[in-house]
C-alpha cells in the first residue's frame, strides 16, 4: 500500500550534486529510502530529495523503489551534464530536456553504430514494448520551466537552452565519440541517468522535468576545461527557483 503522496520529488545521482539544496532547504533524513532520501516542507509543498546513484540501472532501480511506495505529482531530475560542441553551452549554463535518448543502446558494426531502434526488433502485437530508445518529455512542463528560469534574476548571467538530451554508459571523452553522438542525436548535452528515469516515470504516468548544469564540454578529458562545481551549483539554483515559482509553473503547465 502506498503512503501519502509527496507533491514534488527531486532526483540527483550524487550527494555532491545536492549540497547547495541541502543547505538551502530544511531537509531531514527520510526513512522511505534509508540513506538516500531527505524530506521537508518548502513554500507549502512537501519535497522529497533522493540520491539515485550513478548510471541507468541504479537510477531506474531506486526510482522504481520510490514509486512503488509513493505517487508524487511531478519529478525534477537535475545534476551535471556535458555539453556537445554545437550547443553553444558553456560551463555553468543550463539545459532543459525536451527528450531523452539512450545514446549508446545498439550495436557496433563495420559501417558504424546502429541504434537498437534500427535493428528491426519488435514486440508481438498487443505485447508490451521490448525497449524504448527515445522518450519525449511533457512539453507543457519544460516550456513553463524555461519561461520561469529565463525570468529569474539570479540566473540572468547563464544561457538557458531547451533541447534533446543523451544518456550514455560511456561518457564521450574523445572528440570522435562526442561528434558521433552529437550528429546522431542532435543533443545539447549528455548524462548517465536521464533516459532511465524518464522511462520509469512514463511507466508510472508521472511527469518528469530534467534540468542540467553544464560542468564540462564533451570530447575531452582535460580537467582544465571542466568546472564541476559550476555545473552543480547552477542546476541547484535552477531547482530552487522552480520550487519558489511552483504555483506559477503549475499554472503555466496546466493552461
Amino acid at each position: 500500500m502506498r503512503v501519502n503522496p509527496i507533491m514534488i520529488c527531486l532526483l540527483a545521482a550524487t550527494p555532491h550534486e545536492t549540497a547547495l539544496l541541502r543547505q538551502q532547504l530544511p531537509l531531514s533524513p527520510d526513512p522511505l529510502l534509508p540513506g538516500r532520501s531527505f524530506s521537508c516542507h518548502f513554500c507549502e509543498v512537501k519535497i522529497l530529495l533522493v540520491h539515485t546513484g550513478i548510471g541507468a540501472v541504479s537510477a531506474a532501480f531506486n526510482l522504481t523503489r520510490l514509486l512503488e511506495r509513493i505517487a508524487p505529482q511531478a519529478l525534477i531530475v537535475f545534476g551535471c551534464g556535458g555539453s556537445y560542441p554545437t550547443s553553444g553551452l558553456q560551463n555553468g549554463d543550463l539545459a532543459l530536456a525536451t527528450s531523452e535518448l539512450f545514446g549508446d543502446l545498439g550495436t557496433a558494426s563495420e559501417g558504424g553504430f546502429v541504434p537498437l531502434a534500427e535493428l528491426g526488433i519488435s514486440a508481438q502485437p498487443g505485447a508490451p514494448k521490448l525497449f524504448e530508445q527515445l522518450l519525449f518529455l511533457n512539453d507543457k512542463y519544460y516550456t513553463a520551466a524555461l519561461a520561469c528560469l529565463r525570468e529569474a534574476p539570479e540566473l540572468s548571467q547563464f544561457k538557458i537552452s531547451l533541447g534533446p538530451f543523451v544518456t550514455v554508459n560511456t561518457v564521450s571523452g574523445t572528440e570522435v565519440l562526442c561528434r558521433e553522438l552529437e550528429a546522431r542525436s542532435g543533443g545539447l548535452c549528455e548524462n548517465m541517468e536521464g533516459a532511465a528515469l524518464a522511462q520509469v516515470a512514463r511507466e508510472y504516468s508521472i511527469p518528469l522535468l530534467e534540468v542540467r548544469g553544464i560542468s564540462n564540454p564533451c570530447g575531452t578529458r582535460d580537467r582544465s576545461c571542466w568546472d564541476l562545481p559550476a555545473g552543480m551549483a547552477s542546476a541547484q539554483r535552477a531547482v530552487l527557483r522552480l520550487l519558489k515559482d511552483l504555483p506559477e509553473l503549475r499554472k503555466r503547465a496546466c493552461s
